[in-house]
């Protein structure tokens, strides 16, 4: 289980891969977006800044591709807040922690099961 700061603000991995994400939707079409991968690495919610057009391909252009995680911009074409990355990374490194492969380009993408949503969401604050 992935522990949950104190502060229970988002960390500043997941404002920096909120960055990251909004700067990609504000600059690109709508086309592009929908069809753009992003890289975000778990440590530090930094990009390669690259946008990919298959995960395959983003996970294949990493020097580390276990030490990230994949989203897809058509699935936050509204945006994304530092509490939504936050719950992300999250997920990713408790999934990572339990040995699966996100990085693997074959892996079928990881639905969050709600009750783990609810669980993260209770402990990250709105901002």
């Amino acid at each position: 289980m992935v522990d949950i700061p104190a502060s229970n603000e988002p960390s500043d991995a997941a404002k920096r891969a909120s960055d990251a994400i909004n700067l990609y939707l504000a600059t690109v079409d709508w086309d592009t977006a929908r069809m753009g991968w992003v890289a975000i690495r778990m440590s530090d919610g930094g990009t390669d800044g690259n946008l990919y057009f298959s995960k395959q391909s983003a996970i294949k252009h990493q020097m580390h591709e276990q030490q990230c995680c994949y989203i897809a911009l058509r699935n936050l074409i509204a945006g994304a807040t530092p509490r939504d990355m936050e719950i992300f990374l999250r997920w990713n490194r408790e999934a990572y922690n339990a040995g699966l492969r996100i990085g693997d380009p074959d892996a079928p993408d990881m639905l969050m099961p709600t009750s783990i949503a609810d669980r993260y969401r209770s402990g990250v604050r709105k901002t």
